[in-house]
């Protein structure tokens, strides 16, 4: 009984309840709750958005490293790319070089190769090159830049590579020479003898013919601490900064009038029969990227009599 009494009681309570509210007599009590609870729920939010936040970024945190992974992976292919394109251009600029090479020595058989490794110790100056026996290499073949300057030669052939001696090599011995052009006198008046006054005339003497270059022969061996030096000099040769100093032929090991580089400064030995001077060589021998082999030459390897 009482328990039908209990929900009768309820059930008429609701139902006055909801009379109210739709006649609009419980408003005054609706605003003044939530002018009262205004305050509370807006600290409450302020207080829970910064650890909603951190909750969104625990749970984004995976995205993000996803789309930061998608964008190195496109910024390495890009890189990629771009190294692609900068080794292709350098591939075209050396093989135009080679071209104007050949064109320029068109009685020369030169076979373009890639440097593959350097030597690592620092003892020795020596790089490797992808051409070898399978190629035709042979050992002593000169080995040029480029632009047709030496530099060095070949040292030790294998099947599909090589090691190439750089002319700064301690062990490297080249016969060369010096061609030191002399500078013939300037023309002078001669003064025709005769009466004075307006009979004397002046006439220049005869251009003389141009001087032929002399040639100073000495040998460029490489030196661990100045590079390439030029040695057994003759003490009253008329050595300069800037000469240029090239192949003799001498020996048989290398074509006559190839450049080696030219003059850096000259070491006066006073009252001895040689001096000495420190050759800038020509070909850039660090950082090389494409030589030439010179496989036409075969070094004559001449013995003594």
């Amino acid at each position: 009984m009482k328990l039908v009494w209990w929900l009768a009681t309820v059930f008429g309570i609701s139902a006055f309840s909801i009379f109210l509210s739709n006649a609009g007599a419980t408003d005054p009590v609706q605003n003044l709750t939530l002018t009262v609870n205004s305050p509370l729920q807006g600290a409450l939010r302020d207080i829970a958005s910064p650890i909603h936040d951190a909750f969104l970024g625990i749970t984004d945190r995976g995205g993000l490293r996803h789309e930061n992974e998608q964008l190195k992976d496109e910024v390495e292919q890009l890189r990629n790319q771009l190294a692609s394109q900068q080794d292709a251009q350098q591939r075209v600029l050396d093989l135009e070089a080679a071209l104007g090479l050949k064109q320029s020595r068109p009685e020369d058989k030169l076979l373009a190769a890639d440097v593959i490794a350097e030597e690592p110790s620092g003892l020795k100056r020596s790089i490797a090159i992808n051409r070898g026996l399978n190629d035709g290499l042979d050992e002593g073949m000169i080995v040029l830049s480029r632009s047709g300057s030496v530099v060095g030669t070949v040292s030790h052939v294998y099947k599909d590579f090589a090691w190439i001696r750089l002319l700064t090599d301690v062990d490297s011995a080249i016969n060369a020479q010096v061609n030191i052009a002399t500078v013939p006198p300037a023309n002078t008046n001669v003064i025709t003898p005769g009466a004075p006054g307006p009979q004397a005339s002046a006439t220049p003497a005869p251009s003389a013919a141009p001087a032929e270059p002399q040639t100073v022969r000495a040998v460029a061996k490489g030196d661990q601490r100045d590079g390439l030096l030029l040695d057994l000099l003759p003490s009253d040769a008329p050595i300069v900064a800037g000469d240029l100093v090239v192949t003799s032929g001498l020996g048989g090991n290398f074509p006559r009038g190839l450049l080696l580089g030219s003059i850096h400064n000259v070491d006066e030995r006073p009252q001895a029969p040689f001096k000495s001077a420190i050759i800038d060589p020509a070909a850039t021998l660090t950082g090389l990227d494409t030589v030439l082999v010179l496989v036409s030459f075969k070094p004559a390897r001449l013995t003594g009599p």
